[in-house]
C-alpha cells in the first residue's frame, strides 16, 4: 500500500518506529478496557497538518494532549508547532516503551516543542493538567470509555476554568456520528467550522473530523 510506503520512508528519515497499524490484543495494558480499545493506527503528516489549519492559531500556552497515542507519531508531528508541552496517553506497555524511544530519537530542525513525554494509563482515569489544553482523539477506543473520558475533562474545566479544544477524528462515520452530539451536549464547547477533508497519499484511511472549543464561560 502506498500510504504504508510512504509512512516507512518518513520512519526511516526521522529513525523512528510509528508506521503500520497495531492490534492490542496480545499487548499488555494498563486497566480494565483492553476490549474497548481499538487498533492503533497513526495520523499521517499531511492529514495532521490539514487539521491543524482549523485550530485556534495562537496555542503556544497550550498542552497538547494525544488520548490513545500509539507509537507516538501526532506526537512528533504536533511538535512543529509551537505548543508548551506535548503528551501521549497510552494504556499498551509495549507502545509506551516504543514511543518513549522514538520521542529520545526523533530531532528535526523544524520542531518548535522539544517538551515531549508519553503517561502509561487508561485514559479513563487519566487527571488533565490544569492548563490550557487541545486534546486530540483518533478514534481510541468505544463510546463508553469515550464518555468517561470527557466527562473527566469537562469536570476538569469546570474545577479549574480554562481554554480547551477537542479534535475528534475517525475514518469510521458511526464514531464520529456519536462523538459530535457527546461533546455538544456537555453544553461547554462550540463546534468550529473546518474544511473537508481531501484524500492524502500518506494517509492509509481518510478521516472525518470535527474541532470544538470550550466557549467562553465555564
Amino acid at each position: 500500500m502506498l500510504a504504508d510506503r510512504i509512512a516507512r520512508k518518513w520512519d526511516r528519515r526521522h529513525g523512528v518506529d510509528t508506521a503500520g497499524s497495531i492490534q492490542l490484543g496480545a499487548l499488555n495494558v494498563v486497566g480494565p478496557h483492553r476490549a474497548m480499545g481499538n487498533e492503533a493506527v497513526c495520523t499521517s503528516p499531511r492529514t495532521f497538518d490539514f487539521i491543524m489549519k482549523s485550530l485556534p492559531r495562537d496555542l503556544h500556552n497550550h498542552t497538547f494532549i494525544d488520548i490513545g497515542s500509539g507509537k507516538s507519531r501526532t506526537l512528533l508531528l504536533a511538535s512543529h508547532y509551537p505548543f508548551a508541552e506535548i503528551i501521549g496517553v497510552e494504556f499498551a506497555r509495549e507502545l509506551v516503551d516504543i514511543a518513549r524511544s522514538n520521542i529520545e530519537r526523533f530531532r528535526d530542525p523544524s520542531q518548535k516543542c522539544r517538551a515531549l513525554s508519553v503517561v502509561e494509563a487508561d485514559a479513563a482515569a487519566y487527571d488533565f493538567p490544569q492548563v490550557p489544553l487541545v486534546v486530540y482523539f483518533y478514534n481510541p477506543f468505544s463510546k463508553d470509555v469515550f464518555d468517561i473520558v470527557l466527562m473527566n475533562l469537562v469536570s476538569s474545566l469546570e474545577r479549574h476554568p480554562r481554554d480547551c479544544v477537542i479534535v475528534y477524528g475517525s475514518s469510521s462515520h458511526r464514531a464520529i456520528d456519536w462523538a459530535r452530539p457527546a461533546i455538544r451536549e456537555t453544553g461547554i464547547f462550540r463546534e468550529l467550522a473546518v474544511l473537508a477533508m481531501p484524500g492524502f497519499l500518506d494517509a492509509v484511511r481518510t478521516i472525518d473530523y470535527a474541532v470544538f472549543q470550550v466557549q467562553a464561560a465555564v
